[in-house]
């Protein structure tokens, strides 16, 4: 049966996760996915309408229902062989949330149960966890969700999060690129890396992604020591409607702002295209004006969500931070 996908809608996924070091399974990276996707949902005020999908607010954090179809790629799961064993090693590992004042480890799902009845599966996610999916004080990335979705290998789903919308080229060591995918216990030796990690991901990426990368050897004397990744962009696998789309959102401001700043104002805000393009006089001006403006956008995120108006409050304390500069 085919899994659900509520058409291709960019997803947003925290710095903090896309960076952190872990190993999934692919079947686990596409729940990571979906509750990302349902965070923002929820931020940006969707309500999940069918009766085989809910959130619920707990004590601690969300209560989840989806169908266990979401997680799976086109394939039966007979007697929920893959779920089950996705879910329960899923449940066994720890997410490391931290900002300036606290360090928390916190289990990533709780509580799993799957309804064999009606094929869904319920669980929880602690508020910690749901909080790291939306803290966009660090950065974020974009992803096509159904891109995400498709892949086979977790190597791929992992370089597709870092390349996806990156523009610079970014580089690692070796070590440090082994323990971003889960193999410092193995591939020890740089060529079977480049074979089995680097080369099966850009295959990947090269075929299906509109983001993908070329990379290069950086050495010390004879012996390789890390690598940089040059991202490369391939809008002709993009998913046409939402390139229309964003090509449509950003045509009245985004030659005047700042992409990452237009975006950030569409994402961690939530204002529209029109809503930027009315006040982009202000925001031209404050992105001039103000150190580190994207800094100070970020101090702004958590109380906007409370204030009455919300473009209101966003505005004024960039014209007051603007006449203070």
């Amino acid at each position: 049966m085919a899994r659900t996908v509520k058409g291709n809608t960019n997803v947003i996924q925290s710095y903090v996760l896309t960076e952190s070091r872990y190993k999934f399974s692919a079947y686990e990276k596409r729940i990571l996915y979906r509750l990302v996707e349902y965070a923002q949902d929820e931020v940006k005020g969707i309500m999940i309408r069918d009766h085989l999908h809910k959130i619920e607010h707990s004590l601690f954090g969300r209560d989840i229902t989806m169908p266990v179809r979401d997680i799976l790629k086109d394939e039966k799961d007979e007697n929920y062989t893959k779920a089950k064993s996705a879910f329960s090693s899923l449940q066994k590992k720890t997410a490391v949330y931290e900002d300036e004042n606290v360090w928390v480890s916190t289990q990533i799902i709780l509580g799993v149960k799957i309804e064999k009845n009606d094929g869904t599966v319920k669980f929880e996610v602690h508020n910690n966890i749901w909080n790291a999916m939306l803290d966009f004080t660090k950065g974020y990335r974009k992803y096509e969700l159904i891109t995400a979705m498709n892949f086979n290998s977790v190597y791929a789903m992992r370089m597709y999060e870092l390349m996806s919308g990156q523009k610079k080229p970014l580089y690692f060591s070796f070590d440090e690129l082994r323990l971003m995918f889960g193999v410092e216990k193995k591939y020890k030796l740089v060529g079977h890396f480049k074979a089995r990690v680097l080369d099966v991901a850009k295959k990947e990426l090269d075929d299906n992604s509109p983001y993908s990368f070329n990379y290069k050897e950086e050495k010390k004397g004879r012996k390789v020591i890390g690598f940089t990744l040059f991202p490369t962009y391939h809008p002709d696998k993009k998913d046409p409607t939402l390139l229309q789309t964003e090509m449509q959102s950003k045509l009245s401001a985004s030659s005047q702002i700042s992409s990452r700043v237009y975006d950030y104002f569409r994402y961690s805000f939530e204002f529209k295209a029109d809503e930027i393009s009315k006040n982009k006089k202000t925001i031209i001006e404050g992105e001039k004006r103000i150190p580190d403006f994207i800094g100070f956008l970020s101090s702004l995120v958590g109380p906007s969500r409370t204030a009455k108006n919300r473009i209101g409050y966003v505005i004024n304390a960039i014209k007051k931070k603007t006449r203070e500069s």
